[in-house]
């Protein structure tokens, strides 16, 4: 039987519950790289962060090495194959895909 929530009053939602943690301004935790996160971050933490303006496929390459990431190469085979060059490599990989 699936619940009947049309008949639920909304507004009494947020006039009838009380919070029950609290979100401070101290570090949660730190990472094993021992990087601080904060328990919640607002729309101030962004403020001052020039890489959000950045692109892909310019310096400083923040968000990968292609403009257009691989939307253009959606694989590549990057493996250790035993050939002494990448001509042969490559040669053996078209006639074995």
């Amino acid at each position: 039987m699936k619940p009947d929530f049309s008949k639920l009053k909304y507004t009494s939602i947020s006039e009838g519950g009380q919070s029950t943690g609290s979100v401070t301004d101290d570090v949660a935790m730190n990472t094993p790289e021992g990087i601080p996160v904060q328990a919640a971050y607002g729309a101030e933490a962004l403020q001052g962060l020039e890489h959000l303006g950045f692109g892909a496929g310019v310096a400083p390459y923040l968000r990968g090495p292609y403009s257009t990431m691989y939307v253009t190469r959606p694989w590549t085979i990057r493996q250790y194959a035993g050939f002494s060059t990448a001509e042969e490599s490559n040669a053996f990989y078209r006639r074995n895909l």
